[in-house]
C-alpha cells in the first residue's frame, strides 16, 4: 500500500522562471511550459474570480496586491502544466466511469437543486464543470504516481515526534453545560427564581427555553474555551452543578448550569500514534512532491511573456 498527496493540492512553490529570447511569445500567450502555452484567456479566466472585489482601476494597494496575485497564479498554472505533461508522458487518463463516480459523490452532498445553483453561479455549463473536475482527478492521479512513498514509519520515529510535540496533544479543559435562553429579562428573572426554589433545570429548559436544544433539557454538550460565544465563558468559573446568574448575549438572556467538568489532560502516545503517523507521512509526501517539482523545473523550458503579464489588469465583466 502506498500513500500520496491529498487530492488537488498544488504547493505554492515559487518557480525559477527560465526566460528564453530566441523568439517572442505571441501576445495571446502569458507563458510557455515546454512549448505548451498558457494563454491570456486562460489566465484571465483563473484570475477574474480572485479580483472580483477590486476597483476598476485598482487602488495603489490593490495594484500591488494584484501583481503579487498574478505572480502566484502564474506559478500555480505552470505547476499544473508540468503535472499534466507528466500525465501525458505516463499515459494517465480519467475514464468516463471514474468521472461520473466522483461527480455523483460530490453532487450527493448538496440538497435537491443546490448543486445546479452553484454551477450557475460560477457562470459555466455543467459540461465545462465536469471537464474541470476531470482535470482535477487527473492531477490527483498523477501526483499519486510521481510521489509514491512507503507507508511505514519506525516506532522510534513516532515516539520521537510525540516527545517533541507533546504540547500539541493536550485536551483542553471542557465543561458540559445546560442552558435556558429567553428573549426578555423579565422571563429570565422569573425562571431564575424557580431554579432557586429547587425546580429541575431540565424541566424548566424544556418548558421555557427558546434554544434548539430545549427538547434535550437545554444540554449543550461538552465544549472548550473559545468554542462558544464570549458570553458563555462565564461557565468555566462555575462549579459542577452550579447555576449562573443571568447572562445577556445577542441571542437573548441565558441561564447556565454546569453538568460536568473535565480538566485539561495530556493524551498518551497510544492515543495519538496513528495521528502522528499520518502527520509524518504527509510531511514526507510534501517533500516528495517538492523534489519532483524541482526536478521537473530544472528540466523544463519555461518562457514568460512579462510584457503581457504586466498589462493584465482588473477587467470589468464586459471586458472578460
Amino acid at each position: 500500500m502506498r500513500h500520496c498527496l491529498k487530492p488537488f493540492v498544488l504547493f505554492p512553490i515559487i518557480l525559477a522562471m527560465v526566460i528564453s529570447c530566441q523568439r517572442d511569445l505571441s501576445p495571446q500567450v502569458v507563458a510557455e511550459v515546454n512549448g505548451d502555452p498558457i494563454t491570456v484567456a486562460e489566465f484571465v479566466e483563473e484570475l477574474s474570480p480572485l479580483v472580483e472585489g477590486y476597483h476598476t482601476p485598482p487602488s495603489p494597494q490593490e495594484k500591488e496586491a494584484l501583481e503579487m496575485l498574478k505572480e502566484a497564479l502564474l506559478d500555480q498554472l505552470i505547476e499544473k502544466r508540468l503535472i499534466l505533461q507528466e500525465a501525458r508522458r505516463m499515459n494517465i487518463t480519467v475514464s468516463d466511469e471514474e468521472l461520473e463516480e466522483v461527480f455523483a459523490a460530490i453532487r450527493k452532498g448538496y440538497p435537491k437543486g443546490g448543486f445546479e445553483e452553484v454551477i450557475r453561479g460560477e457562470g459555466i455549463s455543467m459540461a465545462q464543470w465536469k471537464e474541470r473536475l476531470r482535470q482535477r482527478i487527473l492531477i490527483e492521479k498523477t501526483i499519486n504516481r510521481v510521489c509514491q512513498i512507503s507507508p511505514s514509519v519506525e516506532e522510534v520515529t513516532l515516539r520521537e515526534y510525540y516527545e517533541g510535540h507533546k504540547e500539541e496533544f493536550v485536551v483542553p479543559e471542557q465543561v458540559r453545560v445546560r442552558q435556558i435562553v429567553v428573549q426578555s429579562l423579565r422571563d429570565a428573572k422569573r425562571i431564575l427564581r424557580k431554579l432557586k426554589r429547587g425546580q429541575p433545570f431540565e424541566e424548566l429548559a424544556r418548558r421555557y427555553s427558546k434554544g434548539p436544544e430545549a427538547e434535550e433539557g437545554g444540554d449543550l454538550g461538552f465544549f472548550s474555551r473559545g468554542e462558544m460565544p464570549e458570553e458563555f465563558e462565564v461557565v468555566f468559573s462555575l462549579k459542577k452543578g452550579e447555576i449562573s446568574s443571568i447572562v445577556k448575549s445577542p441571542y437573548g438572556y441565558h441561564i447556565f448550569q454546569v453538568v460536568a467538568k473535565r480538566p485539561q489532560a495530556q493524551l498518551g502516545f497510544a492515543a495519538v500514534k496513528e495521528e502522528i503517523r499520518e502527520r509524518i507521512l504527509q510531511q514526507r509526501q510534501r517533500e516528495a512532491f517538492r523534489n519532483w517539482l524541482a526536478r521537473s523545473k530544472k528540466k523544463a523550458k519555461i518562457r514568460v511573456n512579462r510584457k503581457v503579464l504586466l498589462e493584465i489588469g482588473v477587467l470589468t465583466k464586459g471586458e472578460k
